[in-house]
Formats: structure tokens, sequence, C-alpha cells
């Protein structure tokens, strides 16, 4: 499977609501923020938690941007969890 296709919005259903794979992007990032661990749970503050590392990127401006608004229109709060929610996909595939 090509990493465009494994990332590519599935088709919407009955099942799914408007914003489709937006939705199970939303709910797993409710779910990490639930369960914080390391030194300061509930702070979210994530440069001192070990468990996560700072990542430099290079993407256009306009990509970064239209994201950014996609994701907090439908309700998501850091881009950086639609990364990894991203990232977790591509390696589960």
């Amino acid at each position: 499977m090509s990493l465009a296709s494994s990332l590519a919005p599935r088709p919407l259903n009955a099942e799914t609501s408007q914003h489709g794979t937006e939705t199970a992007f939303l709910e797993k990032s409710k779910q990490r923020t639930a369960t914080k661990s390391g030194p300061n749970p509930g702070t979210g503050a994530k440069y001192t938690d070990p468990d996560f590392m700072q990542l430099k990127v290079y993407v256009r401006r306009k990509t970064k941007t239209a994201a950014a608004r996609k994701w907090e229109d439908s309700g998501g709060r850091e881009l950086s969890e639609l990364i990894e929610t991203l990232l977790e996909k591509y390696l589960s595939s």
C-alpha cells in the first residue's frame, strides 16, 4: 500500500459524520489527551514529557495553513496531534 493511498480520505457512509476521517483523528487525539503520562500529566506540556520529542519538517506554508485550519475546524486542538495520528496510521499499514 502506498503512502498516498493509506492517507487518502475514506468515502463517507451512513455511519460516519460529515467529516469522516477527521472524526476518527479527533477521537484518537481525545483519547491520547485523556491518558497523558509523564512528569506533568495534568499540564500537557510536551516539552517536559520524556515520551515526546520535537520534530522539525519543511512543508509548504499554504499546505500547513490549510491543514491546521481544517484540523481546528473539525475540533482538533494541536497540529502535532494530527501529525502523530498520521504517522501512527502509516506505521500500522
